[in-house]
């Protein structure tokens, strides 16, 4: 008898448009909203990876002005100042978990053209962790080529790492590591100084 109500009821609504459209709804409506919420993510995603390179390019270029003077010296408050620009940046966003990582490489150029960094300095911020003196680090090609002949090469190098946690809408996505690093050739000197 049970069964046979459901039954009636089923065919009934699969003749009524009306029925038709909400059963239409509830299968599509599911996937339509995951869908959104996916976009919604990206979208959070490639705007906070934008500020996350503005930070590290910020870092690597403030730090290689040397803070435009002849002697390219850096005081440890306006390094510590700088360390701080990318949570300013990361704004709307919560800043206080970004990882600040910024280091002077010394660059040796190979005989077949290849290069490697070696770390000579390197400071963070209070979440990042700062790289090993003497560490060695490969260094772009292209950057290479922009040293003339033999001597001290200097570039200076900036990292930015953020646990992005993205807005929860239809379901939680767990943290993603946004990071980026910049490599700059100091400005006003071969090498940079903090005082």
């Amino acid at each position: 008898m049970m069964m046979g109500k459901i039954r009636s009821l089923g065919r009934a609504l699969l003749a009524d448009i009306e029925g038709l459209a909400a059963i239409e709804m509830a299968l599509i409506l599911p996937i339509a909203v995951m869908l959104m919420s996916l976009i919604v993510y990206g979208g959070q995603a490639y705007t906070v990876q934008r500020k996350v390179t503005l930070g590290a390019t910020t870092v690597a270029n403030l730090i290689a002005q040397g803070n435009n003077n002849g002697s390219a010296t850096i005081t440890s408050a306006e390094l510590n100042q700088i360390l701080a620009y990318p949570a300013l940046i990361l704004y709307p966003y919560d800043g206080s978990g970004v990882q600040v990582e910024a280091a002077q490489l010394l660059v040796t150029v190979n005989a077949n053209g290849t290069a490697t960094g070696t770390v000579v300095s390197s400071w963070a911020n209070a979440n990042g962790t700062a790289l090993t003196i003497g560490q060695q680090l490969s260094v772009d090609p292209s950057i290479a080529a922009a040293f003339p002949g033999s001597g001290a090469n200097y570039i200076i190098l900036g990292q930015v790492q953020y646990p992005f946690q993205p807005t929860g809408l239809y379901f939680a996505v767990g943290p993603i590591t946004l990071h980026d690093s910049i490599m700059m050739i100091p400005r006003t000197a071969a090498q940079i100084t903090v005082q």
